[in-house]
């Protein structure tokens, strides 16, 4: 069906055919894409924050309701970076192609943190789908149950040339402001 329609497209563009919503449909389906910066922003906080909500089993251990987190653009910065990284290079790890993980990539950002994570995600296209992923791998679950994080980043990437298409990171973190009697480092 995707390759009949690849192919209706171009005679499309030639001839004329239907409305320009048939049209939108051919190109929406060409492949994965990500949301819009503004959605991600609020499905994933709304999402996470909804998960914190509610005691939960990830993998062995049993986590109590979580605080909310809040947005930060900071760690949001760190996210796209990560995405887009994975997205040039065509690979899914929380190592980036220079080898460097998280904590190197928030500082980088000039975000000063007590506690930082991050969870990754491939080929899927939206909020939902991407945290419903992650609430069944304990590990990404137990950074999105975490106390001690208090604000999140996300972003996602697309890239049509690559085998997952779309690539997403957030990132958690509790900024060192936090810490009674500190300062945010400069």
């Amino acid at each position: 069906m995707k390759k009949i329609l690849l192919l209706i497209f171009p005679l499309c563009l030639l001839y004329g055919c239907g409305t320009s919503n048939e049209i939108q449909y051919v190109l929406a389906n060409d492949s994965y894409r990500c949301e819009e910066f503004d959605i991600t922003k609020e499905k994933m906080l709304r999402l996470v924050n909804l998960a914190r909500q509610s005691s939960r089993n990830c993998g062995y251990k049993i986590f109590t309701p979580a605080g909310q987190v809040t947005w930060n653009p900071t760690l949001a910065r760190a996210a796209l970076s990560h995405s887009l990284d994975m997205a040039t290079e065509d690979f899914v790890s929380h190592k980036g192609s220079s080898g460097k993980e998280v904590s190197y990539r928030v500082e980088e950002v000039s975000y000063s943190w007590i506690t930082v994570g991050e969870n990754i995600s491939a080929g899927r296209e939206d909020s939902e789908e991407v945290v419903a992923a992650w609430l069944l791998s304990p590990h990404h679950c137990e950074n999105i149950m975490r106390q001690s994080f208090t604000e999140l980043g996300a972003a996602c990437f697309h890239n049509k040339d690559t085998k997952y298409k779309t690539f997403w990171t957030v990132v958690f973190g509790s900024p060192m402001d936090e810490v009674k009697g500190t300062t945010p480092q400069q």
